[in-house]
């Protein structure tokens, strides 16, 4: 009986050890479609969005947010656009975040108080580098109105700065769709 018992447990434990599906430690990353949604924003919107032209594949969109135009007490009409990325390199993953508002307190609002720091080149304009006390990063520049923040998503496992960098020298502006049927 310990014999026939014996030779049972080594075939689950061979089953165990080559037939049984492992799974991987690393989930998939679930990518959302920007291009259309940021296309029909900027017809809606009273500036030209940005959005990332040309990026590497291991950059993946995963999360996308537009708000606006809304009316607001100062007559403006306020509209925002935030796209988050997992930088998926196959060595590790890093994640890094896209955020645009024409909003006139948009960097404060964005980033709280974190002052300027230091400048980095981008495609030859300079952005203003806004790390805060815990070393999470971000840059930032306002131009005719529109204020573009890109940073680290200020969590755990945040991009570079070289990674960020990337992502303002890719900015491209959105060009609005038309509704169909137009």
């Amino acid at each position: 009986m310990i014999l026939s018992l014996a030779v049972v447990t080594a075939g689950v434990l061979v089953f165990v050890i080559f037939g049984m599906p492992r799974g991987s430690d690393e989930t998939a990353v679930k990518v959302v479609a920007t291009a259309e949604p940021m296309a029909a924003f900027a017809r809606q919107t009273p500036y030209t969005p940005l959005a990332p032209a040309g990026l590497p594949g291991y950059w993946k969109s995963t999360s996308l947010r537009l708000t606006g135009p809304t009316g607001s007490s100062d007559g403006g009409d306020i509209a925002e656009a935030t796209i988050g990325y997992v930088v998926d390199r196959p060595d590790h993953r890093t994640y890094a975040r896209l955020r645009e508002s024409n909003a006139p307190n948009a960097v404060q609002k964005l980033l709280g108080n974190r002052p300027a720091r230091a400048t980095v080149n981008v495609n030859g304009v300079p952005w203003e580098q806004r790390p805060d006390d815990d070393g999470h990063l971000a840059i930032s520049r306002t131009d005719e109105g529109v204020t573009v923040v890109i940073d680290d998503g200020g969590g755990k496992g945040g991009a570079a700065q070289a990674d960020l960098v990337a992502l303002a020298e890719s900015l491209q502006p959105v060009q609005p769709v038309q509704p169909s049927g137009t």
